[in-house]
C-alpha cells in the first residue's frame, strides 16, 4: 500500500548543522514525502541553496519576494502545508518562536 504524501517545509538556519539538512531531505524523500527548503541568509553561510534545489528538487526561498511578482512564495508556500520543520533552528529561532507562533495562526 502507498504511503500518504506528507508536504513539508524544510527551514534552515544559520548553523553549523545545516549542512545535515540535505540528509533530511533525502530521508524524507525516502518516506514519500513532498519537501520544500526556506533559508535564512545565515543558512548560506553554511551550504547553498543550489544544494538543498538540487536534493529536493525544487526552488529554495529565502527572501520574501522571490519568483513572481503576482504569487508571492512566501505565501503559497504555507498552503496546505502538513509539517513545517525547523533544523537546524539556532537559539534565536527557538527563543522567538512563540511569537513566530501567534502571528501565523
Amino acid at each position: 500500500m502507498p504511503k500518504a504524501s506528507k508536504k513539508i517545509v524544510l527551514g534552515v538556519c544559520g548553523s553549523i548543522a545545516a549542512y545535515k539538512a540535505g540528509d533530511i531531505i533525502r530521508r524524507l524523500q525516502d518516506e514519500g514525502c513532498d519537501v520544500a527548503v526556506v533559508m535564512t541568509e545565515e543558512a548560506k553561510q553554511f551550504i547553498t541553496p543550489l544544494t538543498l534545489a538540487s536534493l529536493s528538487g525544487k526552488n529554495v526561498y529565502s527572501g520574501m519576494f522571490e519568483g513572481d511578482a503576482w504569487k508571492m512564495a512566501h505565501i503559497d508556500l504555507s498552503k496546505g502545508v502538513d509539517v513545517f520543520l525547523i533544523a537546524p533552528a539556532t537559539a534565536n529561532v527557538i527563543a522567538n518562536w512563540p511569537m513566530v507562533w501567534r502571528m501565523i495562526c
